[in-house]
């Protein structure tokens, strides 16, 4: 696992052992990072089921103002940890935040109006977890609590919400195996 293009560009990144955590692939990231664009020295990317950190690290490589980095697991968030730390994070933009994801996201309070907001979610494929993300971000997307919103998920991932579960502002792009649900606050001027 590395990453693989800003400030920290070809740093080798710790691994989880074992088939607990399934990192993005580096043809996944490219694409997804591709779809958000660069940071601009501010904004938040929230990194939800982050694993091993190495999303939520490549969006601090590559400018994002500050990321927070929700995880059930100690173990993903302990490695989530040491690998900033191999980067030389700065610990002042970071949160590291022990939680189930839907429901940390479902109370979690948005900063101020003002700065971009981006949410990334990389659950286990066959949780089922993806969907109840999607879920809670539906309706926040119309209140623009996010810039933009991405899921990924597999071919075969359990319980996705269809078109008449949630807002017809998601689509899917298909990288092999994986997919990435993603899905726009609505601008002004969108349906006129």
């Amino acid at each position: 696992m590395r990453v693989i293009a800003g400030t920290w560009k070809g740093r080798i990144l710790k691994s989880p052992s074992g088939d607990d955590v399934r990192p993005t692939t580096d043809r996944v990231k490219e694409a997804l990072f591709n779809i958000l664009g660069p940071g601009n020295g501010d904004g938040i990317f929230l990194d939800l089921c982050c694993g091993a950190g190495g999303l939520g690290i490549e969006a601090l490589s590559r400018g994002y103002g500050a990321v927070v980095f929700v995880d059930l697991s100690s173990k993903s968030l302990d490695l989530a940890r040491r690998n900033l730390e191999i980067c030389g994070a700065d610990f002042d933009r970071v949160r590291l935040v022990k939680a189930e994801a839907a429901s940390w996201l479902a109370a979690w309070q948005a900063p101020s109006a003002g700065s971009p907001r981006v949410l990334v979610a990389d659950p286990p494929y066959q949780s089922g977890a993806a969907g109840a993300i999607m879920r809670a971000v539906d309706g926040m997307l119309a209140a623009s609590v996010f810039d933009i919103a991405v899921v990924e998920h597999g071919a075969r991932t359990p319980d996705l919400p269809g078109p008449d579960d949630i807002g017809q502002n998601w689509t899917t792009r298909k990288y092999g195996e994986s997919r990435l649900a993603l899905a726009r606050a609505p601008r002004p001027g969108d349906g006129d």
